[in-house]
């Protein structure tokens, strides 16, 4: 097994985790940094990687439902997470 296998929803859940960590980020900055251009500086990291998150997993999402409506022979295709390849395969009734 791939010790950096990643299924459709794992990834999905990454992206949540990383943009609610980027939230706690950003309270932990704005609590505890006392130099503004530091803060200004590291909420705009903390914005950068909200944002990546979320387009990444909105991709992600997109990409898992078009083959999901598909009703071709395709039985597997992949989709990239932060440039990770993620495999998904349809489930045969």
């Amino acid at each position: 097994m791939d010790l950096f296998s990643l299924n459709a929803e794992t990834a999905k859940n990454i992206g949540l985790g990383s943009m609610g960590g980027s939230v706690l980020g950003w309270l932990f900055v704005l609590k505890f940094v006392k130099s503004l251009v530091t803060k200004i500086l590291m909420l705009a990291f903390f914005a950068g990687i909200a944002v990546l998150s979320f387009t990444q997993r909105d991709a992600l999402s997109i990409c898992a439902a078009k083959f999901e409506v598909r009703e071709s022979s395709i039985q597997n295709t992949s989709c990239t997470f932060f440039g990770q390849e993620i495999s998904l395969s349809k489930i045969q009734p």
